[in-house]
């Protein structure tokens, strides 16, 4: 089949299949975080690729990256990971690029009906003297049943702050999963989520600012009709069960750049997971849409010294929030994908069984020093958080 040409500052890339152009695009992008701190070299960032339709899922979809000022790019620059992260079939120059991503080589990374894909991309800081602004801009178009929607275009602010503070950041991927806690209190998927079944919202949040946290406070919201299961202590639960309010008051996050050891107890990143259940008279299949969380870091006067094993605070503190470089990322969106009610001897929905349970379609590598997260008891046990850590900003 025929191929297409896009240039972009005279490269010659290839831009996919030729095809009838739709005058919908049928999806909606969108790209938060895009400031960082001068200190950290490198950032991690999300572009959000979502389909806006009810019924079609697009065969491949593709997404340039460009500087509005290409000398700007000097000092900062957004640019795809480096190998061992999936995020398609990318070209060009590291920091003027195009990913194309299409099935079935990519098919983890292109969502179904209502779905919302995640694709990671870095910020590299490259000069750490001053402050920075700029802005680059993400031209994204997909196709669908050989019909090639019209370019979107958006331009985002790149911005350097010289600011030594947290910045926290969540990323929280669609719910299409069931799920069972084995014996160890680990999570195991057991096929396509259907109706009356089990899942986790999970969620990673990570530190990628140059001071450490000493707590983190987490806000969820569900879909309309999925309800909160066995919901831990530290989860205030509203009257609906659709709404939590979480506070991990001894989990200390520190920046990514001390996060040296993983045999250790320190951790820049942390894995949470909520267990949550579908109605049983939901009616499948349908994607639940609105799911939310967000995270705020807290902190608190400390001794620098001290090492003192603490469970909560005192009666007479309280945690307040931390200031964050980047508050545009501390929130992030799911759905609650419900398939078809399983028939017959067809035990997976025709989708595949258990196994695995990623975060997300890209590696979860995107995010070094994940601390683990345990399910026991009907609650979270948070391992990286029984003992007092020094903070370095005390």
């Amino acid at each position: 089949m025929a191929a297409t040409l896009l240039v972009l500052a005279g490269t010659a890339l290839p831009a996919g299949p030729a095809a009838a152009v739709d005058p919908e695009p049928k999806f909606a992008f969108d790209l938060t975080s895009t400031t960082a701190p001068l200190g950290v070299e490198t950032k991690r960032i999300h572009l959000r690729f979502t389909n806006l339709t009810t019924d079609e899922t697009p065969t491949a979809w593709q997404f340039n990256v460009r500087p509005t000022d290409p000398d700007s790019w000097e000092k900062a620059a957004v640019q795809w990971p480096g190998p061992g992260t999936d995020i398609g079939e990318c070209d060009g120059e590291p920091e003027h690029f195009y990913c194309h991503i299409a099935a079935p080589a990519h098919e983890g990374l292109i969502p179904g009906p209502g779905e919302t894909t995640e694709i990671p991309l870095d910020i590299r800081v490259r000069v750490q003297d001053e402050p920075y602004e700029g802005s680059f801009v993400v031209t994204v178009h997909a196709y669908w049943a050989g019909e090639r929607s019209p370019d979107v275009e958006k331009t985002f602010p790149l911005t350097i702050v010289d600011e030594a503070e947290a910045d926290l950041s969540v990323l929280a991927p669609d719910v299409k999963q069931s799920v069972q806690v084995d014996a160890d209190g680990k999570l195991e998927a057991t096929g396509p989520l259907n109706p009356g079944e089990t899942a986790a919202v999970r969620y990673q949040i990570v530190n990628q600012g140059r001071k450490a946290v000493s707590g983190v406070k987490v806000t969820l919201g569900l879909p309309e009709g999925v309800t909160f299961t066995a919901p831990p202590e530290e989860c205030a639960i509203d009257a609906d069960g659709r709404s939590a309010v979480c506070t991990y008051d001894t989990l200390a996050l520190v920046p990514a750049a001390e996060d040296t050891d993983p045999r250790d107890d320190v951790h820049s990143a942390v894995e949470v997971h909520n267990l949550v259940t579908v109605p049983a008279d939901t009616k499948a299949p349908v994607t639940l849409q609105g799911g939310t969380v967000q995270v705020e870091g807290l902190t608190e006067e400390v001794v620098a010294k001290s090492d003192l094993v603490r469970t909560k605070l005192p009666a007479n503190a309280v945690a307040v929030p931390a200031a964050d470089v980047d508050a545009s990322d501390n929130q992030d969106g799911f759905s609650v994908v419900v398939a078809a009610p399983r028939s017959g001897g067809d035990d997976d929905g025709g989708n595949g069984g258990g196994g695995e349970l990623p975060i997300t379609g890209s590696p979860t590598t995107l995010i070094a020093g994940i601390g683990v997260v345990l399910l026991a008891g009907g609650g979270l046990m948070l391992l990286l958080a029984r003992r007092r850590h020094r903070l370095p900003h005390a």
